[in-house]
């Protein structure tokens, strides 16, 4: 974890968004790009200094691992409906929480795990007496197409609507009194996170914070990344077309793009650590210059060889998702879903699902990458999984129109 503010490198999440705790402090988070992952550090950092805590949401969250730590109880009900999530505790539990820690963390706000977020109507859900309200931000989305990038983004009002999110928009809809300040109680600050490893959002992050500063509001940013394994996407896309008849990754889809831009599209919103493209195309190759693109030059020994042209462009990723690209319906928010499902450690191997039935994309742990190696011809991974059949999550999509893949006109 790498911390910023306008002091320069921070050691801890106190100290970078300037906060003087209260007594039995309520703060509550907003926003997307990082919002649990900043409650669950900042409560180990809070912790580790002999705090009490208690996290907690007034909407929903992804079901932690354990509900209590030292130092850190977890205080949700369960949400019946999806059992990988939990909702807000009953309201007098709520409020009886701010007097038995001495920091109550609230997520108060969903986002879908997008970057960016511009609230509904009933959004968010924030107490009355939180003492510091936090908006989260994703610098992830600058560069990436509004609507993909931004929950609600078709409620935008008209003078925010825009193509692509740049640094105007993003400091608009953070600091926005019916955006990032939308229902604010408190003070307020601002933390942007996915800087990671990026020059280019590191850059971006000091501009923002010196937009923030003109407004009178103060900022931090950073990386949370910490210990979280090191994801690398594969795009497949070298196969023949035989059974459509042409190169359906060109094919025009009734939106006007082509079929390969609907697997671009999913993917560059997402936080990992590589991305690699797989080809023979050349026009394919050149829709994909934010890519790193390997071309397939032996196309005719089957997808073996473009899964392991591209381990060999991860190099020492921990994890590498396999993705073909003709299937147009997929979301960048359920790739997402597979990703934080893998970052759960219970298995090596992770697969999309529809009804229980294992879909594309999958992701393998590195230490299948020698066996993944070792493949030849058109069998991809289905062998390791048929041999390790007990280390396999599935995770379910949202819609059918999700798994399918397009063949045929």
């Amino acid at each position: 974890m790498e911390l910023w503010n306008f002091r320069g490198k921070q050691n801890n999440i106190t100290e970078a968004l300037q906060i003087s705790l209260p007594e039995h402090a309520v703060i509550s988070f907003v926003g997307a790009g990082g919002k649990t992952s900043l409650i669950f550090a900042w409560a180990h950092e809070l912790a580790s200094a002999g705090k009490s805590v208690v996290i907690t949401t007034t909407t929903h969250m992804y079901r932690p691992e354990r509900m209590e730590e030292d130092g850190i109880r977890i205080v949700v009900s369960d949400d019946p409906e999806r059992p990988d999530k939990v909702t807000a505790p009953p309201p007098e539990v709520l409020d009886r929480l701010r007097e038995s820690a001495d920091v109550v963390l609230i997520e108060a706000d969903g986002s879908r795990r997008m970057p960016l977020k511009w609230p509904a109507d009933r959004e968010p859900v924030i107490p009355d007496y939180t003492d510091i309200t936090i908006c989260v931000a994703g610098l992830s989305a600058l560069g990436s197409k509004t609507a993909d990038v931004v929950y609600n983004a078709a409620g935008l009002p008209e003078r925010l609507q825009r193509e692509t999110v740049d640094m105007n928009l993003m400091h608009a809809i953070v600091s926005s009194r019916d955006g990032g300040q939308k229902g604010v109680r408190g003070d307020f600050r601002v933390f942007l996170n996915q800087v990671d490893d990026d020059i280019d959002r590191l850059a971006s992050a000091y501009r923002l914070q010196q937009i923030f500063a003109v407004m009178g509001i103060q900022s931090a940013w950073g990386s949370l990344l910490s210990e979280e394994p090191k994801i690398a996407v594969i795009l497949e896309a070298a196969g023949n077309s035989t059974r459509f008849g042409s190169n359906k990754l060109l094919h025009v889809m009734d939106d006007g793009r082509p079929m390969i831009a609907s697997i671009f599209d999913a993917v560059r919103p997402l936080d990992i650590y590589k991305k690699v493209l797989v080809t023979q195309y050349d026009e394919v190759a050149a829709l994909a210059p934010d890519l790193n693109v390997v071309m397939n030059d032996r196309p005719d020994l089957g997808i073996s060889r473009s899964m392991q042209l591209g381990l060999a462009a991860a190099g020492d990723a921990d994890a590498f998702m396999f993705c073909v690209c003709d299937q147009p319906g997929l979301k960048s928010a359920t790739l997402e879903r597979l990703i934080e499902a893998y970052k759960k450690g219970t298995a090596g191997i992770v697969s999309l699902a529809w009804q229980g039935k294992m879909c594309n994309p999958k992701i393998f742990s590195s230490r299948y990458k020698e066996e993944l190696m070792r493949l030849s011809g058109d069998t991809g991974g289905r062998q390791i999984i048929s041999a390790h059949a007990d280390d396999i999550l599935l995770v379910e999509a949202d819609s059918e129109d999700e798994v399918k893949d397009i063949d045929r006109l």
